[in-house]
């Protein structure tokens, strides 16, 4: 998986892929997914990593360390994948300062603060569940057509790189949200998927 990402960097590197590009302003677009996204990839996996120290059981620990290693890949390969912009474009070299300086980034970064300083149990809801299941793919996916229409194949290939990852989180955020509606007295229990529905909405 590795040697095929890089090799597609390092083809679109060495044929200066950015000169093909449909229409220039697309690297505003790369900025904003630069500084808005890739910090979030980060603090996931300083969350995965802390909450996996939490838990006690060896299946919950595991996935979350598997969880944080992904997100820290994903963190790395956007970054080397935009690298090659950072070399003729303005804009792309101080993302990180930038996600905590730009009014617009307050809220996701405001989101995953939240979760982090939550409990294990919270992070992994609103991380593994409402982010990985409801949002990567909402971001992901339009993203990365975006990216292919422009002739952005380095980003096309690390957004799928990362999208096969998500199908992964998006299990552990189901397996966590399962868990939890198992402990309340008044739910069904979630074993046969005909009785999967809960009696009540609260937990």
């Amino acid at each position: 998986k590795e040697k095929k990402l890089y090799a597609i960097f390092d083809a679109f590197s060495q044929n200066n892929g950015h000169t093909t590009l449909s229409d220039a302003r697309y690297v505003n677009a790369l900025k904003l997914f630069l500084s808005g996204v890739t910090p979030l990839e980060y603090q996931a996996y300083q969350g995965f990593a802390r909450v996996g120290r939490q838990f006690s059981g060896a299946g919950a620990r595991v996935a979350c360390q598997m969880q944080a290693t992904d997100e820290l890949r994903h963190v790395q390969t956007q970054i080397h994948a935009m690298s090659h912009y950072n070399k003729h474009f303005n804009g792309l070299h101080d993302f990180a300062h930038m996600h905590d300086r730009v009014w617009f980034l307050s809220v996701p970064k405001s989101f995953f603060e939240d979760a982090r300083t939550a409990g294990p149990f919270e992070f992994l809801t609103a991380i593994s569940f409402s982010f990985e299941y409801v949002l990567t793919n909402l971001l992901f996916v339009p993203f990365m057509s975006g990216a292919a229409f422009n002739g952005d194949m380095a980003t096309v290939t690390f957004g799928f790189s990362a999208q096969s990852d998500e199908a992964r989180h998006m299990t552990l955020g189901l397996e966590v949200i399962k868990f939890l509606l198992e402990q309340h007295e008044d739910n069904v229990p979630i074993g046969d998927p005909l009785e999967s529905t809960c009696r009540h909405a609260s937990l």
